[in-house]
């Protein structure tokens, strides 16, 4: 039986690898539509889903015990949320926004542009720049 377990966990990490995931802590939660305590979560664009070592955390703070269970996967570590389900498919094309405005992830600091600043530091330097130029 362990053997068997080792086997599963070994496949899941392999498929974790090779689904070009970004790993998202509590830093980068928010700007991807989930409370900051839903926990550290795997995205991936190509393969369309979104995994959880945690499942409790985003399932009672993320409001993701109301996904059907035909868009959730139990396997090794892990529950994988398929993009299927429309709460993961939000935080995919979040993701997916941040991207194409030039963010990346950083862990311990969330969301940064190419300046280095966070979604939030953006906007309030974008507010900023807009109030002194109508002064």
């Amino acid at each position: 039986m362990y053997q068997l377990l080792q086997t599963i966990e070994n496949a899941v990490q392999k498929y974790i690898e090779e689904s070009n995931v970004v790993e998202v802590g509590s830093r980068g939660l928010e700007e991807l539509g989930l409370d900051f305590r839903c926990g550290r979560i795997l995205i991936s664009v190509d393969e369309g889903f979104v995994a959880a070592a945690s499942p409790r955390s985003i399932e009672y703070y993320g409001g993701w015990e109301y996904i059907d269970s035909e868009f959730k996967l139990d396997a090794g570590d892990y529950r994988f949320y398929d993009r299927e389900a429309d709460r993961v498919d939000r935080v995919i094309q979040y993701y997916r926004e941040l991207l194409q405005e030039g963010y990346r992830y950083e862990d311990g600091k969330g969301f940064v542009n190419s300046n280095g600043l966070t979604v939030r530091e953006a906007f309030e330097a974008s507010k900023s720049q807009e109030q002194s130029e109508e002064l």
